[in-house]
């Protein structure tokens, strides 16, 4: 249901993240663990201190909150902290 925005949000992140932490995150949709892969995905943008533009930013609280998650816990808490001018 989500996978396919994930994805694309993931695709985002080439050159940013490193390629096999990206890979390892969405791999999890493959076996229907939306959630899990978006979690992951945004575990690791707080733990690699990733830069995010605003847009990215918009995008990962929207799609957040589209899924149900409570985008005050972590790591989505922390991610404002991540974006660029």
């Amino acid at each position: 249901m989500f996978a396919d925005r994930i994805i694309s949000f993931g695709h985002k992140l080439e050159g940013k993240l490193d390629q096999g932490l990206l890979e390892g995150a969405l791999d999890y949709i493959k076996f229907n663990e939306e959630p899990l892969a978006f979690e992951i995905l945004c575990d690791h943008i707080c733990e690699y201190d990733v830069n995010l533009s605003h847009a990215e930013y918009d995008e990962v609280m929207v799609l957040a909150k589209d899924m149900g998650v409570d985008v005050s816990e972590a790591p989505y808490k922390y991610m404002k902290e991540l974006i660029i001018s």
